[in-house]
């Protein structure tokens, strides 16, 4: 009998502690998950600070942003809106700077291409509202850009790092047998190319001299737009001796009876590093210079142009248009 009612005693006292451990669970788990709501809770100063750069990398002057007065909680914001500037791209935007940890952004949109509603909550509360509405009278700065990218020197893994490169862009080739094959790849990954004539065009049957004769200089003009005739146009080095010869005079004349054009490199900004100033800063200073309306092609080395990703997508939030050459040459 003793042993029978210890038996049972025994099972009451596992269940009583299961309980007590159930219990301890699920408040310790409330008590965790009010605390993690707490921690992932933002202030409206700080929403208002990211709200504000969000749209200041769109392109969005401050002018056009204005905070309805007052103090009280919810912030709110009315926002012009240029017309090159989807709000799809603004929600974007917005998603990409907050922390959907911390901030969820919400959506409304009243009509399309009317005004649309951003409201930012956090800790279950809407901590600013704003409102977007498209406005004529407002416009980033217009500017197209295009890149000449020199090749690196026939190396196979940084040719495929530029025609996997995702922006548009022509590459600089030399006349060569290797060049005319290269060709064949550019245009499969609907690439431009551009073709660059110097005294250092070594391959006998693309090769041009200062001092070869008139036929010699036509029969090779003809055998290099005939492997390269999809090029976009060429290039002549100005500094160079073919440049600053007689043969100039009957290269010019050749590319004008095919209709092709033909330009100095020197028409073009070269992008390069300097002693004080490294790649990107360089860019940032050559864009900044550009005025509404103009259009702007650079050269620039492979490995440059490779490094500067990160600053195309910053320019093109803003609203500039990289372009292929061929958009941009007239």
């Amino acid at each position: 009998m003793n042993k029978s009612f210890d038996k049972k005693k025994f099972v009451n006292i596992l269940f009583g502690v299961a309980i007590f451990i159930l219990a301890a669970n699920l408040v310790i788990g409330k008590l965790s998950k009010k605390v993690n709501q707490n921690n992932s809770e933002e202030k409206s100063e700080l929403i208002e600070s990211q709200f504000k750069n969000a749209l200041f990398n769109l392109g969005i002057k401050e002018d056009w942003v204005t905070k309805q007065k007052g103090t009280d909680e919810p912030l709110k914001f009315s926002v012009k809106v240029p017309k090159d500037l989807p709000i799809v791209l603004i929600l974007q935007e917005m998603n990409y700077v907050f922390n959907e940890t911390n901030v969820q952004v919400r959506s409304s949109e009243n009509k399309i291409g009317g005004k649309t509603s951003l409201d930012f909550i956090s800790g279950d509360e809407i901590k600013l509202e704003s409102v977007f509405n498209y406005d004529g009278n407002v416009a980033r700065k217009s500017v197209r850009v295009g890149f000449l990218v020199t090749r690196f020197s026939e190396e196979t893994e940084t040719d495929s790092l530029l025609l996997d490169f995702p922006e548009n862009f022509a590459i600089v080739l030399t006349p060569s047998k290797s060049s005319s094959g290269f060709v064949k790849k550019v245009i499969e990954n609907r690439k431009e190319y551009v073709i660059y004539l110097d005294d250092n065009i070594d391959e006998l049957e693309y090769k041009l001299r200062s001092n070869y004769s008139v036929p010699r200089l036509k029969s090779a003009i003809r055998t290099i737009v005939g492997a390269f005739h999809q090029a976009v146009f060429f290039l002549i080095d100005d500094k160079s001796d073919l440049y600053n010869s007689p043969a100039y005079t009957v290269i010019k004349q050749e590319m004008e009876k095919r209709k092709i054009n033909f330009i100095n490199k020197n028409s073009f900004n070269e992008l390069a590093e300097t002693d004080n100033k490294n790649i990107n800063n360089v860019f940032d200073n050559s864009l900044n210079e550009l005025g509404g309306g103009e259009d702007k092609l650079f050269i620039v080395s492979a490995e440059d142009f490779l490094s500067l990703k990160p600053e195309i997508v910053k320019y093109r939030k803003l609203g500039y248009r990289f372009s292929n050459p061929s958009a941009l040459f007239h």
